[in-house]
């Protein structure tokens, strides 16, 4: 502690120097920032040349701000404006009017801490986008609206699905196996972003996912959105902002006299356009496609056709005259089982779908076709529509903003419906001449009924691709509730899986539910102790309560048996406290040196903690579901009742010190110092200190640029360093206890993983270079980030040897780098009174490499799909991360794929099989090259187009979806040689078809390249892999995963002010059409995969299962000011 008081008053003495009090006269000034044609510019910015003092407009343009000095000059800047500058003189109220730009270098942005910075004086990236440009399309949630905007910031959904988690990544994965996303902060309050799941939604068979905060907040609340990128930018929030910061800055009310009252309406359609393609042309069956060139449906004694069960033996190869069931015996007297993977009721190598009329499970005769439209059916249009009111008004006093919204939304599955209720109240009140204080409170309601499942258990996309053969007719809704409200019984004739016969029963009476309560709430008292010297406390508390409970209808018509309730009640609270004095001082020694100096005490605490219960036994009253409502309690049988709870405590405290200096407004020099105690740390390692630096140079206000300056119009160069660390979850030093049971009687457990000796921070050293650049009077603006992060100490658990009495230990060991650069470029391509056309395009490259792990590990998995059997991501020092593992073709020395055949008991050979690893090797990489957006912006007159265009190009997916389609024959691919494309072949019945194909690659049994014609269904069955996990060559299904995608589109009217003014009711009224998701401009991967439906929002971003289907978002809002 004596160190770290050292190092904070070093800093506070660089930065006073010679600071001495001194007085100097202030005054306010006020006025509205607007365009050319007169609409309110809302968070506009406006700062005193060559001082710290900023504010920006208010939703209705409005501004307030006080100056110093005899001749102060006001710079107001707003993103697609140019810069103008205005000397008040002695004036106090000033309306000003900015023109259309490409975009501007001197903007004020919020940057850590809440502080709020001309652009020009920072040293590292930031990037601030407002509410505007995040909104313009109505998206769902901030990170959907974010998405495209800011260079080097990835976001993905869940499954690309709508109000679900989403997880957010800046410059690359920082942690080999924790949490990568950055720090939320909204108005100085930390967020917990964590996903509101009830599993683990890090690998590929989670469970339901309710999303995290940033898919509950009011956007209608937010006036800015600030990036802060790597540990540069965010050093000051220490371990909690080592993976980069998002500021939310809500809005605050105006000074308009009066109340202003603004009402936004939107609604979105949602629709399911673009499944994966498959085959309409034959139908259910496996094991007769072996045998025969002629597979027929069975028949009854009467003659007529019907559906095979699933699990029925085939009858051919003994004299039968059906396909019997779609698995079943095959040449070679092999079970299907035996020879190729398990592809469940999807299989579709049966009979050419004809026509020809079946008798079907529930007795009536139908044509047995095609069915290319049978996925459709379980899905429904959604809709997501929202209200939102805000009054806002201010004064002397200062200005006070409330809020109203309400947004109600149906899925794209049936019976998932969710709504959001959020008050808010954003104010800035002046206590006195030298004390103001800004509050702000948000509370949001949340429910939410069967959110969409993930992976193994998202049942509607599972069953379409793993239980839908190409006949299927979807009936099940008719009948899987008997009358008496019991579960219908199909019985051993239904021919397909339980995914169907369940389906409808698991959606409408096995529901789901989220209630969430959160209240965020901030007070910061300001205080302007003398013109030199001013101070903040600061004080925030995030309070969420949350319960979710679910419910399984009784199947039998007793009402009391074969369901179960549970339940879960978490609550957290977050709280968190900043204390900061600033003294700054303009030309301090000479004319044009400018200093300030901050110091801040920080102290914050999370605490959370839940109950959960399980019923699932025989209820005492029917239709009763509770916790006691149960006739017998077996305690030791967990799958039927269980209790529990929970606890998690962290907290930390921290000192800084932040040294601001500038020389004639052009060059700029920032140093900070932290350090952090933490709880969840060793106590001799549980503090550290991390510095940051930065320099920024607008060297074209130094220079004489001469003639050049007509080109060049702004020159910026920025270098940057700096250090931030990470701690890990609590609980991990000493043994804590799990409370359970067993054999009835109750237990206490200590974990099976080893406390560590010592356990300290994750460090991390970024150096960032950079360069902003304006051209023709900033027609065209390009700014250029390169940076190096260095992620040291990685906090790491690993295995360890069963016979140690534990199965792990965590420890201190490893590194990852990530090394990236970033551009965005903004143009005015075309600018007039009338008509403007501007150009946004942002890239982001990132390269992130594993450098070590720990001695005598080797790699650390992080995802998988079917565990050990599958296919999995895991990080291995050398390689890249994000690399995904499974098995691939064995190859000679040529690189020829192994063959051996398949024989009878005779030893005849029935077919060939390609000859995988016997261990998983690298099959791919996950992270992307290039990552962006292109947005566009067309005015004409009171007409705006808006289109945004995002991509991904680079990095590899493995879709399950696509391995099961080509096993189970339902993929278009697989009917090529059953249409005649093939080779002459001969069945074991004798029949013939060119259906034949050689598998091409070296014959091991054979000793010379493959020649033998055997039938396709050893090419895709026996080459992909289903349910059962076959040793078979898992990289076919691995496949570049690159996408273009029409992201956002919106057209809009703006009434013009001529006719605004006469209705004397409407300040502005717009009216826009918008879509989302529109559609994939270009994308690699086949058969119309989704390229976003990933499984979780986990480190594990590259493996796909049970993927749903893209979603395209249609609908109109509106709005008006009062």
């Amino acid at each position: 502690m004596r160190a770290l008081s050292l190092r904070l008053l070093l800093v506070l003495f660089l930065g006073t120097g010679s600071i001495i009090s001194f007085a100097q006269e202030s005054r306010k000034i006020s006025g509205t920032v607007k365009d050319e044609k007169g609409a309110a510019l809302a968070a506009a910015t406006i700062y005193v040349k060559g001082t710290p003092l900023s504010t920006i407009t208010d939703e209705n343009g409005h501004y307030n701000i006080t100056v110093t000095g005899k001749n102060p000059v006001l710079v107001i800047s707003s993103v697609g404006f140019t810069t103008k500058e205005l000397k008040p003189g002695s004036g106090t109220t000033f309306d000003i009017e900015l023109s259309s730009s490409a975009a501007n270098m001197d903007e004020v942005v919020v940057t850590a801490l809440g502080v709020k910075r001309d652009k020009r004086s920072i040293g590292f990236a930031v990037q601030q986008v407002k509410a505007e440009d995040v909104t313009v399309a109505a998206p769902v949630d901030v990170a959907q609206g974010l998405m495209g905007k800011v260079a080097g910031l990835n976001i993905s959904t869940s499954n690309g699905l709508n109000n679900a988690s989403s997880r957010i990544v800046i410059r690359g994965n920082n942690t080999v196996t924790g949490n990568n996303q950055p720090l939320i902060v909204i108005d100085g309050a930390i967020i917990d972003n964590k996903p509101l799941a009830q599993s683990n939604i890090e690998v590929a068979d989670g469970m339901r996912d309710w999303g995290n905060y940033l898919s509950y907040l009011n956007m209608d609340n937010i006036e800015t959105v600030s990036v802060l990128k790597g540990p540069n930018a965010a050093a000051l929030y220490g371990a909690r902002g080592a993976n980069g910061v998002i500021l939310i800055t809500s809005k605050k009310g105006s000074r308009l006299k009066g109340i202003g009252v603004n009402y936004n309406f939107s609604t979105n359609f949602n629709n399911v356009y673009r499944f994966q393609d498959l085959q309409n042309e034959y139908g259910g069956g496996f094991a007769a496609g072996l045998w025969t060139a002629n597979p027929e449906l069975p028949k009854t004694s009467t003659g007529e056709y019907y559906l095979p069960t699933l699990y029925g033996g085939s009858s051919y190869g003994t004299g039968g005259s059906g396909i019997g069931g779609s698995h079943g015996t095959i040449p070679g007297g092999f079970y299907t089982a035996d020879i190729f993977s398990w592809f469940g009721a999807s299989s579709s190598w049966g009979p050419r779908l004809n026509g020809q009329m079946v008798r079907w499970w529930d007795g009536e005769l139908r044509p047995y076709s095609p069915q290319p439209d049978n996925r459709e059916a379980y899905y429904r249009q959604g809709n997501e529509t929202t209200h939102n009111v805000s009054f806002s008004g201010g004064g002397d006093f200062g200005t006070v903003r409330l809020s109203a919204s309400r947004t109600d939304g149906t899925a794209v599955v049936p019976n998932t419906n969710n709504n959001n209720t959020n008050f808010a109240l954003g104010s800035n009140l002046k206590i006195s001449k030298a004390i103001s204080a800004e509050i702000n409170v948000a509370y949001n309601q949340s429910f939410r009924l069967n959110t969409p499942e993930i992976g193994t258990n998202n049942s509607w996309a599972k069953f379409s691709i793993y239980g839908m053969s190409r006949e299927y007719k979807p009936l099940e809704y008719q009948y899987y509730k008997n009358p008496d409200g019991s579960k219908h019984d199909f019985g051993s004739a239904y021919p397909h899986q339980e995914y169907s016969r369940d389906l409808y029963w698991k959606f409408y009476e096995q529901n789901s539910r989220l209630n969430r309560d959160e209240l965020i709430s901030t007070i910061k008292l300001n205080a302007e102790i003398t013109p030199w010297l001013n101070a903040f406390v600061r004080t925030s508390a995030n309070l969420i309560a949350t319960r979710f409970e679910t419910i399984n209808n009784t199947t039998n018509s007793d009402k009391v048996s074969g369901g179960y309730f549970e339940k879960n009640i978490d609550k957290d609270k977050l709280l968190n406290t900043d204390l900061m004095v600033t003294a700054h001082k303009n030309d301090l020694f000479f004319n044009g040196f400018n200093a300030s100096v901050s110091a801040m005490f920080n102290a914050y605490s999370n605490r959370s903690t839940g109950v959960y219960g399980k019923n699932g036994g025989k209820f005492l009253v029917p239709d009763v579901y509770s916790l006691n409502n149960i006739v017998d309690v077996d305690r030791s049988n967990k799958d039927k009742y269980y209790a529990g709870e929970r606890r998690y405590e962290v907290e930390s405290q921290s000192l800084l010190g932040m040294l601001n200096l500038s020389y004639k407004n052009y060059l700029f020099l920032d140093v900070t110092g932290r350090n952090d105690v933490n709880s969840t740390l060793t106590p001799s390692k549980n503090s550290t200190f991390y510095p940051s630096a930065s320099l920024g140079f607008v060297f074209t206000d130094a220079l004489n640029m001469g003639s050049l300056s007509n080109v060049l119009s702004y020159g910026k160069l920025r270098l940057a360093y700096g250090e931030s660390a990470n701690a890990s979850d609590p609980y991990k030093l000493g043994f804590t206890y799990d409370v359970g049971s067993f054999g009835g009687y109750p237990t206490n457990s200590i974990p099976a993983t080893l406390s560590p000796e010592e356990l300290g921070f994750q460090t991390s050293s970024s150096v960032e270079v950079g360069a902003s650049l304006g051209f023709f009077q900033d027609r065209i603006n390009l700014d250029f980030t390169y940076y190096s992060i260095r992620s040291q100490n990685q906090i790491l658990s690993a295995d360890i040897a069963p016979s140690s009495g534990a199965t792990g230990v965590t420890f201190n060991s490893g590194e990852l780098t990530n090394r990236g650069v970033e551009f965005i470029i903004n143009a005015a391509v075309v600018r007039n009174r009338n008509f403007s056309w501007n150009l946004t395009v942002n890239g982001a490259k990132n390269e992130n490499k594993v450098v070590s792990l720990a001695p005598g590990i080797r790699e650390l998995r992080i995802a998988d799909v079917f565990g050990n059997l599958g296919v999995f991501m895991k990080v291995t020092p050398g390689e890249s991360y994000g690399t995904i593992y499974g098995t691939d073709f064995e190859r000679d020395k040529e690189g020829n794929r192994l063959l051996y055949n398949v024989k009878d008991n005779a030893g005849n050979v029935v077919g060939t099989l390609y000859k995988a690893t016997n261990e998983p090797v690298a099959i791919g990489n996950a992270a992307p090259k290039l990552t962006g957006g292109i947005g566009n912006t067309i005015r004409y007159k009171n007409f705006s187009l808006y289109g945004l265009v995002d991509f991904k190009l680079g990095g590899d997916i493995y879709s399950f979806d696509h391995s099961t389609a080509m096993g189970s024959g339902i993929s278009p691919e697989t009917v090529v040689e059953r249409n005649g494309g093939g080779l002459p072949y001969m069945f074991p019945d004798g029949t013939t078809a060119n259906v034949g194909v050689i598998m091409e690659g070296y014959n091991i049994d054979d000793d010379e390249m493959n020649t033998r014609i055997v039938n396709p269904i050893y090419k895709y069955a026996g080459s992909y892999t289903g349910w059962t996990h076959l040793n078979r060559p898992r990289s076919l299904s691995v496949f570049e995963n690159s996408w273009v995608k029409m992201r956002e589109v919106a057209l809009s009217y703006s009434l013009p002010q001529n006719i605004i003014n006469s209705t004397k009711i409407f300040q502005n009224l717009s009216v826009s059409i918008i879509g989302r998701n529109l559609f994939y401009i270009y994308s690699s991967l086949p058969d119309h995969l989704n390229p976003e439906a990933i499984n979780g929002i986990g480190n594990g971003q590259g493996l796909q299962w049970s993927g749903m289907p893209s979603i395209r978002s249609l609908g109109i809002s509106l709005k008006a000011q009062f």
